[in-house]
């Protein structure tokens, strides 16, 4: 049954290929990102403390970018399961086991990613080209240094094939498994018990990682602290993201002023997760601000003059590495903002169709989408800097960051974001178009 269901004709379709984009670009992105650590790592030994700073700094580089790749993949595996609940639904009122239905589930997310996954290595050996010649020390790292081995290449297919494989599964989790529950897509409401536990351990283990990387006597101990502390961040900042969507959500519903305004505030406190995947991507590139624009507030404190030997190139590299890792988490912003879009207009098509069909016009639709996606935007972004700021602060001191180079770096992100994911709304207006109009 699963090849009649799955075909070339599937993956042929819009929502098709925009899944296997999402895994190609994500893929793409994470394993260049994964190169230029790789080349790092393979670097001729520099003077040992200098050695140890540039291999951690590129290590917190791809810590940074940890997360939204793996949002960027989870992203894309969403998309699937929304595209397929009128499908399920059908296969589970004709009598098809659980089984089957799992098995269905899986199988597109999984066809999708593998596809996905070859383009995107494909694009990894493109991208590792102009990227190799980007001076480190004085010179490029060079096409054959950010090549990955083999088995490298392998657990980065395997980890997104699994990527995609849990979020199939979760999505099919939270459906209720039975025929008309399946239809109606109805869905378990339930306390966020698990983000608020998950929450309260890790504002403690913030502080654990802050704590030894600030005792820390070595470079080496510095930085896994700072590793360690950014990446937990992060996940505080996914964690806590969904409640406090929620919170702007209520907020917003209390002083909407007009239809479309309130009937936002409604979708997105039915259902923040849903609209917390749309702004993540931007919330995590806030945070990740924070910590370049302190590199840049750094940069121009400390300066190069009367540096010498391989010193002298320190600065600039940090300044190339800062623009490396914002350029690539505004690419991952762009994909994901599309990417969660078509997945929640899918998700929402029934009532986009409902409200459309009792006399609502295509534009206050169209309008509904934007408000509820542009509402959260400004509060998360804030929210995320604030938290970034308040975790770098014990390390850079009140000075650097409160020059003007750091908040203009986090503003500068902020605006940046809010456009693509903005430009995102764009262009998926004609996907509205179709679920509104489509007699579903």
């Amino acid at each position: 049954m699963v090849p009649l269901l799955v075909g070339w004709r599937s993956i042929a379709s819009v929502p098709g290929m925009l899944m296997v984009a999402a895994f190609a670009a994500c893929s793409a992105l994470f394993l260049t990102v994964a190169g230029g650590l790789w080349a790092f790592l393979q670097w001729p030994p520099l003077d040992d403390s200098l050695d140890v700073l540039y291999k951690g700094l590129a290590a917190i580089a791809t810590a940074l970018l940890v997360v939204p790749a793996v949002t960027l993949g989870q992203s894309a595996a969403t998309l699937s399961a929304r595209r397929e609940d009128e499908r399920l639904s059908t296969l589970s009122l004709l009598g098809a086991s659980r089984t089957t239905v799992t098995l269905v589930s899986l199988a597109e997310p999984l066809l999708m990613a593998a596809l996905g996954t070859l383009a995107g290595i494909a694009g990894y050996l493109v991208l590792a080209l102009p990227l190799s010649r980007i001076p480190f020390q004085g010179h490029g790292l060079g096409y054959d240094a950010m090549m990955l081995p083999w088995w490298v290449l392998l657990l980065a297919a395997a980890g997104l094939l699994l990527v995609s494989a849990c979020s199939a599964l979760v999505g099919l989790r939270r459906i209720a498994i039975s025929p008309l529950g399946v239809r109606t897509k109805s869905l378990e409401a339930r306390f966020p018990v698990g983000r608020i536990i998950a929450g309260a351990l890790l504002v403690p283990a913030c502080g654990i990682a802050v704590f030894v990387s600030k005792a820390g006597t070595t470079v080496a101990v510095i930085c896994a602290g700072l590793f360690a502390m950014i990446l937990l961040g992060m996940l505080l900042v996914d964690v806590l993201g969904v409640l406090f969507v929620r919170l702007v959500a209520w907020a917003r519903g209390r002083r909407a002023r007009s239809a479309h305004q309130l009937i936002a505030a409604r979708l997105v406190s039915a259902s923040p997760k849903q609209y917390w995947r749309r702004v993540s991507g931007l919330a995590l590139t806030a945070f990740t601000a924070t910590f370049a624009g302190t590199g840049v507030a750094l940069i121009g404190a400390a300066g190069s003059e009367g540096l010498t030997g391989p010193e002298r190139y320190l600065m600039d590299d940090i300044l190339t590495g800062v623009l490396l890792t914002l350029g690539i988490a505004f690419l991952f912003i762009a994909a994901s903002a599309v990417i969660n879009q078509a997945a929640d207009i899918y998700d929402r098509a029934a009532t986009y169709r409902e409200l459309h069909a009792a006399g609502m016009a295509e534009e206050t639709v169209r309008r509904i989408n934007v408000s509820a996606v542009m509402m959260p935007v400004v509060w998360v972004s804030a929210f995320a800097g604030g938290l970034g700021l308040f975790l770098v602060l014990p390390f850079a001191g009140m000075a650097l960051v409160m020059k003007p180079a750091t908040f203009l770096v986090l503003l500068g992100s902020i605006v940046v974001g809010a456009l693509i994911v903005r430009a995102g709304l764009l262009v998926t207006n004609p996907l509205v178009r179709r679920v509104t109009l489509s007699q579903g």
